[in-house]
């Protein structure tokens, strides 16, 4: 096994520059316990920069990632206990006052569920995706049946967002600490090609960031 060139070169790059700018910063970090703002659940999709698009430095974030950023409702914890597990320690260890649910256009996985769901097969034979997938039929269920496909998709990203926001509320330990106004949830969707970031409001609607 061999490691790959642009790693070397990328890592020996940031060494050189990025690293010895904020040596300090890295310092100071290893001596002390991590103290994150928020905790971001997001999509494994590798054109989603987090710490680019909210300036996040060392320490900033504790992100979560997988396919279509969703947090799974209690019925299906088992799908995958990492997501939960991640955020368990995030509220009981880190005491993580924000949970940014971040979705995004464009989502591989939001596509392909609706796929599945609208022509009810299998497509690509994922054991596991579809498996993990099962976890959005019930967002699924919500898509107007009157809108353009183009618009189900982001309606359907959209609405992803919600539901994981509704399944946190699921879990006892995060409940408690919502109603207690210990934990703030904030539900956001990233239009990739034009950077624009909206808001899940208290009216449960999406608006522009940039408004606000």
């Amino acid at each position: 096994m061999e490691i790959p060139k642009f790693l070397i070169e990328r890592y020996q790059f940031w060494k050189k520059n990025s690293f010895e700018d904020y040596k300090n910063i890295y310092d100071k970090a290893s001596k002390t316990v991590q103290k994150p703002i928020a905790m971001i659940i997001t999509c494994c999709d590798s054109r989603i920069l987090e710490n680019s698009i909210f300036g996040g430095g060392v320490g900033d974030y504790f992100i979560h990632k997988n396919i279509a950023n969703i947090v799974p409702s209690k019925n299906d914890k088992e799908q995958n206990i990492q997501t939960l597990s991640a955020i368990e320690y995030a509220l009981k260890v880190l005491k993580i006052p924000n949970i940014i649910i971040l979705g995004h256009s464009n989502c591989g996985g939001v596509e392909y569920s609706y796929k599945i769901l609208k022509d009810k097969k299998n497509l690509n034979n994922f054991k596991y995706v579809n498996k993990w997938l099962s976890c959005l039929n019930n967002s699924y269920n919500k898509i107007p049946k009157d809108l353009a496909e183009n618009d189900k998709i982001t309606f359907f990203e959209q609405v992803n967002i919600k539901q994981s926001i509704e399944n946190l509320h699921e879990y006892d330990f995060i409940n408690k600490l919502i109603n207690e106004k210990k934990l703030n949830v904030i539900g956001l969707w990233y239009q990739i090609n034009s950077g624009q970031i909206k808001f899940l409001n208290k009216e449960n609607s999406f608006i522009d960031l940039d408004y606000l």
